[in-house]
């Protein structure tokens, strides 16, 4: 029984041991680089005060820039399945 025993703890103190690797410190290294890395934002265009209130409530403007309707396509409720 007393070599069970010390056989059992031996795998149960290398198991725990185990997860003490030091892949755990490397992704917390890569993790910690990512971190700190500089993104710069894009340019993009601010449209002037007014501009967006202007454009959602003009009607003619709205029907000219809309996404045109694609037709013929299949119905969602044809096909197999």
């Amino acid at each position: 029984m007393n070599k069970r025993f010390l056989t059992g703890t031996v795998i149960v103190l290398g198991l725990l041991l185990s997860g003490c690797s030091t892949k755990a410190d490397a992704l917390a290294e890569a993790e910690a680089a990512t971190d700190t890395a500089v993104v710069e934002p894009s340019p993009t265009s601010v449209p002037e005060a007014g501009e967006c209130l202007a454009c959602h409530t003009d009607k003619q403007r709205l029907i000219d820039t809309a996404k045109p309707e694609e037709e013929g396509g299949e119905a969602e409720s044809k096909g197999v399945g």
